[in-house]
C-alpha cells in the first residue's frame, strides 16, 4: 500500500503520534511526484536551459586571475581543474545552492552536446558580480515558485483525502510565491551573514596560528568548517518552512530550526539520504552522459527523482510540524498547521 498523507486534527495530546520514518517519508515523496508529474517541469526545463541554451563564459576573467596567480601555485592545481573552471557556464547561477531549483547541468557543463549552444562571453568583475545578484535572485525566485507548486501538490493530495477540493487561484499562488521569494532572499542573506561572521575572523586566527604551527591553523579552519556545515543542517528545513508555514519570517525560521532539533535522528537520516542519493544521482548521469539527444533522458531522470527527494522534505516537515502544533502550548505556534491549512494557493 502506498503511503497516505493523514488528516490531521489540530488537538492538543500528551501522547505524540506515530510519525511515518524515513523510508516512508521518501516513498511518499515519488508516490506524490509521480501522481502530479507536472511538480518536474521546472527542474527539467532549467536543466535542458543549461544543457543547451546560451552559455554566459568569464574565461577571459578567469584566465587573467590565473595569470596573476604565483607559478608554485599553479603547479599545485591540476591541469583539468583550471580548464573546468574556464568552461563553467554561470547561468548555472539559477540553480541556487541550498536553496534553489535542483540542476544536472549545475557544473561545468559537457562539452559534446547535440547541437552547438551560444557563448556570451564577458569580462569585467563588475558584469561578473552584477551577473552574480541578478541571476541568484532569479534562482531564487524559480525557487519560490517550484516551492509553491509543490506545496498545492501537498494541499491537492490532502484535499482528495478528505473528499473535498483545492481550487487553484492564480492571484493568491502569486502572493505566496512572492512571500516565499523575499523569504529565500532573505534566508540567503543570513547564510552570507553567518559565513562572515565564522571564516574572516577564523581565518584571521588560522593565518596567525599557522606562523607557530600549521596543523593548529588547519584544525581552526576544520573547526570552522565543522560549525557551518551544522548550522546548514539545522536550517537545512526553512525552505520547506518558509513555503508552508504562514507566519513571519523569524518565526517560521526558528520554529524549523526547532523541529530539526526535536526530531534530530529522523531529521539527520532523511537529510542524509537525500544529500546522498542526490549526488549519487549526479555522478551516474553525468558519466552517463554520451553528448547526444539521449543525455535528455537523463536530465527528465535527474528532475522526477530529484522533484521526489525535495518533496519528500516537504512531508517531513509537514508531519512533524503538524504533530508539534499537536503538543505545543498554543502561545508557541501559529494558528494552523501546514497540513490543514484552509487557504488555497
Amino acid at each position: 500500500m502506498g503511503y497516505n498523507p493523514p488528516v490531521i486534527m489540530v488537538q492538543k495530546s500528551d501522547k505524540p503520534a506515530t510519525l511515518p520514518g524515513v523510508f516512508s517519508t521518501l516513498a511518499a515523496g515519488f508516490e506524490l511526484t509521480t501522481r502530479y508529474l507536472w511538480l518536474m517541469v521546472i527542474p527539467a526545463l532549467l536543466d535542458f536551459f543549461l544543457w543547451i541554451g546560451p552559455r554566459l563564459s568569464f574565461r577571459p576573467l578567469i584566465e587573467s586571475l590565473i595569470a596573476q596567480l604565483p607559478a608554485e601555485s599553479l603547479q599545485l592545481v591540476p591541469t583539468a581543474m583550471l580548464e573546468s573552471l574556464t568552461g563553467i557556464n554561470f547561468f548555472a547561477y539559477l540553480s541556487v545552492v541550498f536553496l534553489g531549483v535542483p540542476a544536472l547541468m549545475r557544473g561545468p557543463t559537457p562539452a559534446a552536446t547535440p547541437i552547438q549552444p551560444a557563448i556570451i562571453e564577458r569580462a569585467g568583475i563588475g558584469e561578473w558580480a552584477g551577473y552574480l545578484a541578478l541571476l541568484t535572485l532569479a534562482g531564487l525566485l524559480l525557487a519560490a515558485i517550484y516551492y509553491g507548486l509543490i506545496a498545492y501538490a501537498l494541499r491537492r493530495m490532502g484535499a482528495a483525502a478528505m473528499n473535498t477540493t483545492a481550487p487553484f487561484n492564480p492571484l493568491r499562488f502569486v502572493r505566496r510565491v512572492g512571500r516565499t521569494w523575499l523569504r529565500l532572499a532573505g534566508l540567503m542573506g543570513l547564510f552570507l551573514l553567518l559565513s562572515l561572521i565564522i571564516f574572516f575572523p577564523t581565518s584571521l586566527l588560522a593565518g596567525f596560528l599557522s606562523l607557530i604551527n600549521q596543523t593548529i591553523g588547519a584544525l581552526v579552519i576544520m573547526g570552522a568548517l565543522v560549525i557551518m556545515i551544522w548550522i546548514i543542517m539545522f536550517l537545512s528545513y526553512t525552505p520547506q518552512g518558509m513555503t508552508l508555514n504562514p507566519r513571519p519570517f523569524l518565526p517560521s525560521l526558528v520554529e524549523s530550526v526547532q523541529l530539526f532539533r526535536r526530531n534530530l535522528p529522523a531529521s539527520l537520516g532523511l537529510l542524509l539520504v537525500v544529500t546522498l542519493a542526490r549526488q549519487l544521482l549526479a555522478t551516474i548521469l553525468l558519466t552517463a552522459d554520451s553528448g547526444t539527444w539521449v543525455t535528455g533522458i537523463n536530465l527528465l531522470a535527474h528532475a522526477y527523482i530529484s522533484t521526489a527527494l525535495i518533496v519528500a522534505l516537504f512531508i517531513f516537515y509537514r508531519d512533524r510540524y503538524a504533530a508539534f502544533l499537536q503538543t505545543a502550548p498554543a502561545t508557541q505556534v501559529g494558528p494552523q498547521p501546514p497540513a490543514t491549512q484552509q487557504e488555497q494557493p
